[in-house]
């Protein structure tokens, strides 16, 4: 699927945008607390690492940090257009 191009979107249009990745970025930080904190108490009681959980709460990191550059990008052109 082709990258749309920020400059063609209506001022609205990016707003939405904007929303929905704070959004996304917001939940998938929550998600990787929470998992943390399953994993740190799961092996405070067993004393063994739970390698799924954390295989899952590293991979979850991956979504904000790739999100946050179109995000950048974004704001600059909400920035740029006012």
């Amino acid at each position: 699927m082709a990258k749309q191009n920020l400059t063609e979107l209506s001022t609205e249009d990016l707003l939405k945008k904007e929303k929905g990745l704070k959004t996304m970025i917001g939940i998938s930080i929550g998600l990787v607390i929470a998992l943390a904190f399953a994993v740190l108490q799961s092996y405070l009681r067993t004393e063994e690492l739970d390698w799924a959980i954390l295989t899952i709460a590293i991979c979850t990191l991956a979504l904000p940090a790739t999100s946050y550059p179109e995000l950048k990008a974004i704001r600059a052109e909400l920035l740029a257009r006012n």
